[in-house]
């Protein structure tokens, strides 16, 4: 097996995909840093002064007229059975803050994303998941900033390597030289096994060393601006351990690829497949309900991130009969994320070295 295995891998690599996946990142890492220095850099000086000076007039009026504009915002509250801190009553006297541009920066600002956010906003049914979704909404991955923006571009790295898996078999397929190969070990099971295992190990410098330039790229831009924020250890022990898990995920996803390319014959039609399958996941999410739990996008968005939250609507009928509906929440956590996604490639694999073992390969 293990010779199987090395041959494998130098296959894989010599693939002519393999090397436009690498070209492909690397492009990517460029796209990325470009669009990130165009993107994030902090208020100029015009901007700042400009800032100012909408500030201090507001200021000259907010000592004039202040008073009178908190007591009608109260006595608004009260007249609609809401408290003043409900209303905002106690935070409208003016701040430097609100009249600058906002600035992202690489490490997520809380009093930034309250700016264009809000106070975030939790209905859950217990405790648990309330503190759940407090420590989600807080984690470096969620919000504005440039840490926050990779989770996506981390996607398309795993996209790369289901890629590379789908086409490792699916070009020997239609080319014929898997039949030949066959005549050499006619084994198929150890052959599909020692495919499986190379597509997996072979993407992982594909995926490491793609996220980490896409880190690397973004961290030297923010550095340039001064916009880092509070970038400490626990930051890139987060940034580790997502990196890690995203390796995981790439290894499992190559693997699924080579299973797919053997259930299809055609990388057009498995990767059309999964394409069809993540776009009706993503547009039609909350319509699931409760089942959105066991989406194979909420579940690898949970893997990755350290967990997601997703929700549902609780419908109750109010005193007049009218149903109401609020937004619930509800956490998928990230041991319940990596568990669906190995449980889906698991199958899959399986279900394709039963084909494999039987169909014609020519």
């Amino acid at each position: 097996m293990s010779r199987l295995l090395r041959v494998e891998l130098r296959r894989l690599w010599a693939r002519q995909v393999t090397r436009w996946a690498c070209v492909g990142v690397l492009v990517l890492v460029a796209l990325s840093g470009a669009a990130t220095y165009l993107s994030a850099p902090p208020p100029s000086d015009r901007e700042v002064a400009d800032a100012q000076e909408m500030f201090a007039a507001d200021q000259e009026q907010w000592e004039k007229d202040g008073e009178q504009q908190v007591a009608d915002c109260e006595a608004g509250a009260e007249d609609e059975g809401a408290t003043p801190e409900e209303w905002g009553c106690d935070q409208m006297a003016p701040r430097l803050d609100w009249y600058l541009p906002p600035t992202q920066t690489f490490v997520p600002d809380p009093a930034q994303n309250e700016i264009l956010y809000g106070e975030p906003e939790v209905n859950a049914q217990d405790d648990a998941t309330r503190a759940a979704v407090a420590d989600i909404q807080a984690s470096v991955w969620s919000g504005w900033s440039g840490l926050a923006s990779l989770d996506d571009l981390a996607v398309l790295l795993l996209l790369v390597a289901l890629v590379v898996g789908v086409s490792f078999v699916t070009a020997e397929m239609n080319s014929g030289s898997l039949g030949m190969w066959l005549t050499f070990e006619p084994r198929r099971q150890r052959v599909y096994w020692s495919k499986a295992v190379a597509a997996a190990v072979g993407t992982v410098p594909l995926v490491l060393v793609g996220f980490a330039l896409l880190v690397g790229a973004s961290y030297a831009v923010y550095a340039s601006y001064g916009t880092l924020g509070e970038v400490t250890g626990a930051v890139w022990l987060e940034v580790a351990a997502f990196t890690g898990r995203l390796v995981a995920a790439g290894a499992v996803l190559a693997a699924l690829g080579v299973a797919l390319g053997t259930l299809f014959k055609h990388a057009a039609a498995a990767v059309g497949l999964v394409g069809v399958v993540a776009w009706v996941c993503v547009a039609f999410a909350y319509s699931f309900g409760d089942v959105q739990r066991w989406l194979p996008t909420t579940a690898l968005s949970a893997w990755l991130q350290g967990g997601v939250v997703f929700q549902t609507e609780r419908c109750t009928p109010s005193a007049d009969g009218v149903f109401e509906c609020v937004p619930v929440d509800h956490v998928v956590t990230t041991a319940q994320g990596g568990l669906t996604v190995a449980a889906l490639a698991v199958v899959v694999t399986l279900l394709a070295v039963l084909v494999f073992r039987r169909r014609d390969v020519s």
